[in-house]
């Protein structure tokens, strides 16, 4: 379960809230504030020692509510800690031209991948971080250039 997944699973409960603040993720009554929890965790815990309980912040918390977010935690505590986390997306920058900026990217037409470059960054231009290093194994010499052209690429969903 990815962390995401684990704050809308809390979050669309009726009496509790969940957020993530730094590297921790707080469990707290939905009249609260997220100082007032009642569960806090590391995103990295991996057991429910390092969890930290404050029963007396359960203020208002149903019990159905309750256990969802037992089951959440457990969820996520049964995660290994690097599939929690949404992997990285990277954009090829190519050269830039009197337009702006240029973007190297695929589609697929047919049965084939075209390799093309686009003006505006879309989801033909957006590359995980597996799927670069894929690209850099299967094509070695380009490697190098991949590095070059590799920069971070915005998320909205993230």
């Amino acid at each position: 379960m990815k962390i995401k997944e684990a704050l809308n699973f809390i979050n669309a409960a009726t009496t509790v809230r969940a957020k993530v603040d730094g590297d921790y993720l707080k469990v707290f009554s939905k009249g609260m504030i997220s100082h007032n929890w009642f569960l806090i965790l590391n995103t990295k815990a991996v057991n429910w020692d390092t969890v930290l309980k404050h029963w007396g912040g359960l203020t208002d918390v149903a019990p159905e509510d309750l256990a969802r977010v037992m089951d959440v935690i457990q969820r996520l505590l049964d995660t290994p800690v690097e599939e929690r986390f949404p992997e990285k997306k990277y954009r090829l920058r190519w050269i830039d031209d009197k337009l702006g900026k240029t973007f190297l990217g695929f589609n697929n037409q047919w049965t084939e991948k075209v390799w093309s470059t686009y003006g505006d960054p879309t989801s033909n231009t957006i590359f995980t971080e597996s799927e670069l290093e894929q690209l850099k194994k299967d094509n070695p010499r380009f490697a190098p250039a991949i590095d070059a052209m590799k920069e971070p690429a915005e998320d909205k969903d993230e």
